[in-house]
């Protein structure tokens, strides 16, 4: 516009009002501040992240994503007992399915005594081969008819020689003898 003229210039262009000026309101427009302004020609941003949304699209509703199903093969569920038992708090442990006579039976045992964990996995299958014999004759039996020959230490031959109440002047055949009474020998 040129001064002192009254007439407008059409090279200026349309005088805005301060409505047409208050761009907040706008749908191509994000303040992200006060007194700043994102503008857009083709998109409205989103003015948390900055990320473009188009104008005219309604946003769809995204459908939750599906848990991953995890294939049951014989490989992962051995890798997945695998890693609990590394994850256990004891040094030793066992994790067995086992079946015996037709019948599945599962036991597991985590602890710091070795022994322990030897002694309850040897108890526990005792007990599912013959619920009628005594375990500890069912192991008897078991090491006895296995080809794993089982070397006692001395200390405990001593002491089942003790327990027959024999004297060193006692003969081997003494020995045998008290044995076969007793139907055998505790170790």
């Amino acid at each position: 516009m040129a001064r002192g003229s009254d007439e407008p210039n059409p090279e200026d262009g349309k005088i805005l009002s301060p409505e047409e000026l208050d761009i907040a309101d706008d749908e191509h427009v994000t303040e992200i501040d006060e007194d700043r302004y994102v503008v857009s020609p083709d998109v409205r941003t989103d003015d948390a992240y900055g990320n473009q949304v188009d104008s005219d699209a309604t946003p769809e509703p995204q459908p939750e994503p599906e848990p991953a199903t995890p294939e049951f093969t014989d490989a992962n569920v051995h890798r997945w007992l695998a890693e609990q038992m590394a994850d256990s708090n004891g040094r030793y442990g066992f994790d067995v399915t086992a079946k015996f006579d037709g019948n599945v039976d599962q036991q597991q045992l985590v602890s710091n005594d070795i022994v322990t964990v030897f002694e309850s996995f040897m108890l526990w299958y005792g007990r599912q081969i013959d619920g009628s014999t005594a375990v500890e004759d069912v192991l008897g039996i078991l090491l006895s008819e296995s080809n794993v020959p089982v070397k006692f230490p001395p200390g405990s031959f001593k002491a089942m020689v003790r327990s027959t109440g024999l004297a060193p002047d006692d003969s081997i055949a003494d020995l045998v003898e008290h044995v076969e009474e007793r139907d055998g020998a505790e170790f």
